[in-house]
């Protein structure tokens, strides 16, 4: 079900990525490929945001560059021009969508027309999942900025999910999968056994 009227589908530029975000997550993003910097242009002039999703699997050992079905709505938050001379811009996450329709712009953006998804409602985090908390705290004790000075919300199904999925080192088509996955404790069923809890410290 989508939670806009069902006859008004938007189109976004789209960002292939080996990652996700979730509504609510951060991203720094190094933008130095013309159709990204004309992207970011675009999105700041007409104060727009674009989508982030997972690349699809590439054929014959050649990486793809398309994006998935699945992927959010991200607005930019801040922008700077990196030490090597590149396009630094940090982006926030705001609604998951599903992509309707794709396709490629003579200069290899990605364009999709979108339904945004109706998200769950969060719930506090079962108890069983009570070490992926002390994963997602090892985690941030090691970040820096832009997470730094992120709410942090280890009670919550929704959020410790969602960012477990942005931080780990999972694959593109973990992440996908997971972001497609509406319900949080459902995602942390997912990832409890993806994650090895004594690396983090965990007794369990």
């Amino acid at each position: 079900m989508s939670d806009i009227d069902p006859h008004d589908f938007p189109d976004f530029p789209l960002f292939p990525l080996s990652s996700v975000v979730f509504p609510g997550g951060v991203m720094p993003l190094r933008i130095f490929e013309p159709r990204y910097v004309d992207m970011v242009s675009l999105c700041m002039k007409g104060q727009t945001g674009f989508g982030v999703c997972a690349l699809e699997p590439g054929s014959e050992g050649n990486q793809s560059t398309a994006p998935r079905s699945v992927g959010t709505l991200v607005e930019i938050m801040d922008f700077d021009r990196l030490e090597d001379g590149y396009l630094g811009i940090t982006v926030e996450g705001n609604r998951r969508f599903e992509v309707l329709d794709r396709r490629q712009a003579e200069n290899g953006l990605w364009w999709g027309t979108v339904r945004f998804l109706q998200e769950r409602r969060d719930v506090p985090c079962p108890l069983e999942f009570a070490g992926l908390k002390r994963v997602a705290e090892a985690l941030y004790d090691r970040l820096g900025e832009p997470y730094a000075s992120r709410p942090r919300e280890y009670d919550s199904a929704g959020w410790l999910s969602s960012r477990l999925t942005e931080l780990l080192p999972f694959d593109a088509a973990t992440k996908h999968a997971l972001l497609a996955t509406p319900d949080p404790v459902d995602r942390l069923k997912h990832i409890h056994p993806l994650v090895r809890l004594e690396e983090a410290g965990s007794t369990d």
